[in-house]
């Protein structure tokens, strides 16, 4: 190492008092192409006037850099960086990465909710409307914590067996254990129906729809309880408004054809 050195410095100390006496011109040329034939391997010489040949090693007129070699010892002095530094390529720090957000489970509800229900208002038919509308209730239905969940499977049960005291008093405690939650008025709102309370089924259809005024569902209800109570107007609107959000149930339309020809009707 310190051998390639030397010579290296030897022929820069020569090159530059070369090029600066006009009498000592010196040639580099690589020394296959001379033709010596004195058996010396592939390489570079100088031939000064009065000294002759002198064979460099292979490169030695090529300044070595730190891409060559990767050690600051073995570039050239320039070809260094300054004593105490590091090169701004290798000092520069990296981009700092932002964490990933984790969205909490009510954010991915209500991105999956807008999703679903934008796709339902645009179904091209009414299997494909029935499909999106049914995974919008599975979202509609997801309970907000593990007692409510309890509460109403045990409501469900009791509603299959026709229990219908039993299930309304589970359905009165979920709405009071958590009074933001809409499905628990939609479930209430069929118990008290089934028993013929028209008025307080209507009552709980309207709370779910303030509390999540996208629910089709409920104002289709509406609509159907509406018409049955002779209240032929407000079971328009309700249809109107149900079909707004979800334009291909076909059983919607018709009701809301029926009902606008008996309150608004014939179109002239």
């Amino acid at each position: 190492m310190e051998l390639r050195r030397l010579i290296r410095i030897l022929a820069s100390a020569l090159s530059l008092a070369c090029a600066s006496a006009p009498w000592a011109a010196p040639r580099a040329q690589p020394a296959d192409a001379a033709g010596s034939g004195d058996g010396s391997g592939p390489g570079q010489f100088i031939e000064i006037p009065g000294v002759g040949r002198i064979q460099m090693p292979p490169g030695v007129f090529q300044p070595r850099g730190l891409d060559q070699f990767g050690d600051e010892e073995e570039a050239e002095p320039w070809m260094r960086p300054p004593q105490g530094k590091t090169p701004k390529a290798l000092s520069k720090p990296a981009a700092p990465q932002k964490p990933a957000v984790r969205k909490t489970p009510e954010q991915a509800r209500a991105e999956a909710l807008n999703a679903l229900l934008a796709r339902l208002k645009d179904a091209s038919d009414e299997a494909e409307a029935q499909a999106v509308a049914a995974r919008i209730a599975t979202l509609f239905a997801v309970t907000p914590s593990d007692t409510i969940a309890l509460l109403s499977s045990r409501a469900a049960a009791a509603e299959m067996v026709n229990a219908q005291p039993v299930a309304e008093a589970l359905l009165d405690h979920i709405v009071l254990l958590d009074p933001s939650w809409s499905e628990g008025f939609v479930r209430r709102s069929r118990s008290r129906a089934a028993r013929g309370d028209t008025d307080g089924a209507v009552a709980d259809l309207q709370t779910a729809i303030r509390l999540e005024p996208r629910r089709f569902d409920a104002l289709a209800a509406i609509g159907g309880l509406k018409e049955e109570a002779g209240d032929k107007k407000g079971a328009l609107d309700a249809y109107r408004r149900a079909l707004a959000l979800d334009p291909r149930q076909e059983t919607w339309r018709k009701a809301e054809e029926r009902l606008r020809f008996e309150v608004e009707g014939r179109d002239i």
